[in-house]
């Protein structure tokens, strides 16, 4: 059985995931920090609540997840995928887009 890897989008491809009906952002970070700065229609659903909102997650939609820098998101992604959720993580995280705005 071959092991799916998952995709990654970078901060380039946000505009084009955000105008999908069939996609949700999700923002595994702690509610103090998502509400400082987030990606425009994400929703926040931390990682260390993660047992209490995957379950109600649809299984139609696609979900991009994003964090401070990657690690947490594609922790989250992992454990979604193994449960058949389609799922894709923001590389680099809020920190890309943050970076990408000083330029």
């Amino acid at each position: 059985m071959l092991r799916e890897e998952i995709r990654t989008i970078g901060v380039k491809d946000i505009q084009n995931f955000q105008n999908r009906e069939d996609v949700l952002f999700i923002d595994v970070r702690d509610k103090e920090d998502y509400e400082l700065y987030h990606i425009a229609g994400a929703k926040n659903f931390p990682y260390d609540d993660m047992e209490l909102w995957e379950k109600r997650l649809d299984r139609e939609k696609t979900y991009v997840l994003y964090c401070e820098r990657g690690s947490l998101s594609m922790m989250a992604a992992k454990q979604l995928l193994q449960k058949g959720y389609s799922v894709c993580t923001l590389v680099g995280g809020i920190r890309a887009i943050q970076e990408r705005n000083l330029d």
